[in-house]
């Protein structure tokens, strides 16, 4: 696994390579969010498809956690990474997730409150960071 400036701990190899700090890594999910929204508006207003519960569409949840697993089971960014110039990768191996990591990190995103313990982290992974082993690196 990666490190903040090659600093060595127990949970580190002191490689070297820089963590994407945490507004980059908020900013970027909100670029993804406010895009599976924009979607889900747009197939709402094309084809009326809406599966609500208790009174509150659905589709955008779905379409997030379908978006943002694959993303990271195919690669190692969605859009939101793309444009912030962040990656995902496996801690063990430095490569992508792999599908069922993936949607493990996305449900658990999804959840909020795993992705709010990165703010405790010395270095800002969140629960669902380390149920997946991924690591969340500045890309150059």
């Amino acid at each position: 696994m990666t490190s903040e400036r090659g600093a060595k701990s127990p949970q580190t190899t002191g490689s070297g390579q820089d963590l994407a700090p945490l507004s980059a890594r908020f900013v970027a999910l909100l670029i993804d969010w406010t895009a599976c929204l924009l979607l889900s508006y747009g197939l709402d207003w094309l084809t009326g498809f809406r599966a609500d519960l208790q009174e509150v569409n659905q589709v955008p949840l779905g379409l997030f956690l379908l978006y943002y697993a694959l993303s990271l089971a195919v690669g190692t960014q969605t859009l939101g990474m793309g444009l912030m110039r962040i990656t995902c990768v496996s801690g063990s191996h430095g490569g992508p997730l792999g599908l069922w990591r993936s949607i493990l990190r996305a449900v658990l995103l999804s959840l909020v409150l795993p992705a709010l313990t990165a703010l405790f982290h010395p270095y800002h992974r969140g629960l669902h960071d380390l149920a997946a082993d991924s690591v969340m690196l500045q890309r150059s």
